[in-house]
């Protein structure tokens, strides 16, 4: 009697949960807002089989005669029926986003299994399973076992706690949730704190310790990060997230594992973003790592072949456009008006115009026309080729790219948002605090032919080296107030926006451009241009997949 009175509990239990819970936060606090509590399920636990353990619909393959038994596969059902088959039983779901986890939401799956014919048996809504607690609860108290093999439900007891105050950052209210039960992934929040003023960059590391003894190790060597600060860098302080996947190879035990989370601010030390590239196109990552100034001899040739470096560029507000005495000056419409633009996040832009070695090494071909060395600047590539004609060509509605191109590979491997700069983010790097046509702060003074020009860039009129190439490696000419090379002339670079003329002189904080358009914008005039085609306001729009020889881009990263 005393047992059917907790068994009728527990089932009491888990309706009431059921009922106002569907979706477990599995985070208990403790008093602290510095650690929390949480249960995972092991492989076995998530859903009924291995085969479906990674949350991606998959097929389950099943004997002659298997039998589908709803206990075998926790509940999952609605009704307790049992169906024998010989075929395959197939999960349908979509996955909800990390980004939309809700406790309230009540996802269903359909269910459907079909003979090896291919002929249809079974179809039915499958419901997700409840809170992991509740269950966890019902298994202790009236022997239901989840497992799809015979044994006792083994839990893992994940404490989740941050490093406190490293220099001028602190990080405070972790969570942690487990991706259940989609993913065995885990989901850890986190917030950094920071009393630094001005564009601040954090150095972020995750560890894990077993409570059985075994050695500390960092996430990212047991496993996969994801997102916030998985990079190991952040541009700012706030709530932050990063998704774990444990490798394959880590068991989920009956132990407790202590997850930290330790942040170090290196703002003095990340004035340069580099990225070692020559692992080529086989490497699994792109490694990550800051210089605080420009390496001893300069910027050499690994700077331009096997590593992509960037230079921090700090918030500010800066006039863009020209003024109407400038020479050289577009007067057709708005297309130069003069406004202000407040840009509110730091970000790392190219030093260089990306090399066709760069290029090379990441998407594993080279398109350049002029192949005429490694260190020279690719060319003939478009925005599509660049960013993708698919995902990529939805800017400025979302900043996603296609996962095969140049951006979406260089993101997949070092964990960090690059693209195409927004046009105000070219214009800003590229005058470096200057007011006048060129960033040497001076002004033309001919449109065509013009030596202030000849100073900063390589353009139509100063082609000719001895050496017979249109175009020069990147460096030769004068650097801007910021340590950035040629941002006139060379080749033009792609910009993320749409074309168009400005909208007005009002002030405007973080533009995108406009939100629809035929033509992409390219600044800073090639080696084919004139001298006033190669002015830090000038504006051309250019068809997203049209291509030549005086076409090429540099990077950004923004966070």
């Amino acid at each position: 009697m005393k047992n059917l009175f907790l068994l009728l509990f527990s089932a009491l239990l888990c309706t009431t949960v059921l009922a106002s819970e569907l979706w477990s936060d599995a985070v208990a606090f403790d008093g602290s807002d510095t650690s929390s509590t949480i249960t995972l399920l092991t492989t076995d636990q998530i859903f009924y089989s291995s085969a479906l353990a990674d949350g991606d619909p998959r097929s389950l393959e099943l004997t002659a005669t298997d039998t589908l038994d709803s206990t075998k596969v926790a509940e999952l059902f609605y009704d307790n029926s049992q169906t024998a088959v010989e075929g395959t039983a197939s999960w349908n779901y979509e996955a909800p986003a990390y980004d939309n986890f809700s406790k309230s939401d009540v996802y269903e799956l359909k269910e459907t299994i079909v003979t090896s014919e291919g002929t249809e048996v079974l179809t039915r809504n499958v419901r997700i399973l409840p809170e992991p607690a509740c269950f966890v609860l019902f298994a202790i108290l009236s022997g239901l076992l989840l497992a799809r093999r015979k044994g006792a439900l083994m839990l893992l007891v994940l404490t989740v706690a941050s490093v406190g105050a490293f220099a001028d950052v602190t990080v405070t209210s972790v969570t942690a949730k487990q991706a259940w039960p989609f993913k065995r992934s885990v989901v850890i929040n986190y917030t950094l704190e920071s009393n630094t003023q001005g564009a601040t960059v954090f150095s972020v590391d995750f560890y894990g310790t077993f409570d059985d003894g075994e050695t500390t190790f960092k996430l990212s060597d047991r496993g996969t990060l994801e997102k916030d600060g998985a990079n190991g860098l952040l541009f700012s302080a706030g709530t932050h997230k990063v998704i774990w996947t444990p490798a394959s190879d880590l068991t989920l035990k009956s132990s407790n594992l202590k997850i930290k989370v330790s942040a170090t601010d290196i703002t003095s030390e990340a004035t340069y973003l580099v990225v070692d590239l020559s692992g080529g196109t086989s490497a699994s990552s792109f490694p990550v790592s800051y210089l605080s100034s420009v390496p001893e001899g300069g910027w050499g040739d690994e700077y331009k072949t096997t590593k992509l470096a960037l230079r921090l560029v700090e918030p500010g507000t800066f006039t863009m456009g020209s003024p109407s005495t400038e020479t050289g000056r577009d007067t057709s419409a708005n297309g130069e008006l003069q406004h202000d633009v407040t840009l509110t996040k730091p970000y790392y832009v190219g030093i260089f115009e990306t090399t066709q070695r760069q290029y090379e090494l990441i998407k594993g071909t080279n398109p350049a026309d002029l192949n005429i060395g490694p260190k020279y600047p690719v060319e003939q590539v478009t925005y599509d080729m660049i960013r993708g004609n698919k995902q990529g060509a939805n800017w400025p509605a979302n900043n996603n790219v296609d996962s095969t191109s140049f951006m979406g590979i260089l993101r997949a491997k070092t964990g960090l948002t690059f693209d195409l700069p927004t046009e105000a983010q070219w214009e800003y790097a590229c005058r470096a605090t200057t007011t006048t046509a060129l960033n040497s702060g001076k002004n033309l003074t001919n449109a065509i032919v013009c030596d202030e020009m000849k100073e900063v860039g390589r353009y139509t009129h100063n082609t000719n080296d001895g050496k017979g190439n249109n175009f020069v490696e990147p460096g030769q000419y004068l650097v801007n107030n910021w340590g950035i090379f040629d941002m006139h002339g060379n080749l033009a670079e792609l910009c993320l926006d749409y074309y168009a003329d400005y909208s007005g002189s009002a002030a405007v904080t973080d533009p995108k451009g406009p939100s629809t358009g035929t033509l992409r914008v390219k600044r800073g005039g090639s080696w084919q241009d004139i001298a006033s085609e190669c002015r830090s306001a000038r504006r051309v729009g250019v068809d997203s997949n049209f291509h030549n020889q005086g076409i090429g881009f540099r990077v950004v990263v923004e966070q």
